[in-house]
């Protein structure tokens, strides 16, 4: 009888524990920096600022984070907004993930009201505005290596086996509970 108490309460504590392993995962993939900002685990380099001469500014810096000792992949964000204020996700026009041969993008304004972003190289385009109030974007992108759409749609799958686990998880962490105290209430 001690070995099958042994066995659920160690049940218990890995069902538990993988509770709180499946939210962590789910919380971490749900979440995208969609400002880019640094982090303990993401490095910001600014990529400087192009002014269109009449008080709009288009930025772009670009992070790359590390998962433990993997390093992942870089990020490019670009943003249009008013000279002297934040990049904010409402400003952000153009996000992807870089490509190793790619380089950063190359900001030019044609006249005060056009940008053109150019990039000879991405990995996935995760956003693309064409345009941001009165500005139009023109973007001229060499190579994309993969489809857009294709990480948000992993990112989903990821999302939907996590929550599988967990609902798993939860459940077999209920019955153990149950059988414990069951087991104690024949005791007493």
């Amino acid at each position: 009888m001690k070995l099958r108490s042994a066995a659920l309460y160690l049940l218990l504590s890995l069902s538990i524990f993988g509770i709180a392993v499946s939210l962590f995962l789910l919380i971490r993939h749900a979440s995208l920096d969609e400002l880019g900002e640094a982090s303990e685990n993401c490095v910001y380099d600014d990529l400087g600022s192009v002014p269109n001469g009449t008080g709009l500014v288009a930025t772009a810096h670009d992070t790359a984070c590390t998962v433990g000792l993997i390093h992942g992949g870089e990020t490019a964000y670009v943003y249009v907004h008013k000279a002297g204020d934040p990049d904010r996700g409402k400003s952000l026009v153009f996000l992807f993930d870089e490509s190793q041969r790619g380089g950063p993008p190359q900001l030019v304004w044609s006249d005060s009201l056009t940008l053109q972003i150019s990039v000879s190289r991405v990995g996935e385009v995760l956003k693309q505005r064409n345009s941001i109030g009165a500005v139009k974007i023109s973007y001229s992108i060499g190579e994309e290596e993969t489809p857009r759409g294709e990480s948000a749609k992993l990112t989903r799958q990821i999302l939907e086996y996590l929550s599988a686990v967990l609902i798993f998880l939860i459940g077999v962490c209920l019955l153990t509970a149950r059988s414990i105290l069951k087991k104690k209430n024949r005791r007493s």
